[in-house]
């Protein structure tokens, strides 16, 4: 995990997930609710640090995601224009 998170930042971005999901975590004790929202955030910043470095891999090896036409129309359900 990254190790630059202040814990003012941890925190307002716990406030925001919390109230976010307020209404979906109301059932659970206040002292769940907390453990929750800290994993939540834990969880977030340890995909953006794969992902990052994911990123930094590709850019450092040059290379780019490509999908064939075919692969497209899996996904999307119909032919996609290059």
């Amino acid at each position: 995990m990254r190790q630059n998170i202040s814990p003012k930042h941890r925190k307002a971005l716990a406030s925001k997930i919390g109230k976010a999901l307020n209404e979906d975590i109301r059932i659970l004790s206040k002292e769940m609710q907390e453990i929750l929202v800290d994993d939540l955030v834990t969880a977030l910043f340890s995909r953006l640090d794969v992902l990052t470095h994911v990123k930094d891999d590709q850019a450092r090896r040059g290379l780019t995601i490509q999908c064939s036409n075919e692969t497209l129309e899996m996904v999307h359900g119909h032919p996609r224009q290059s």
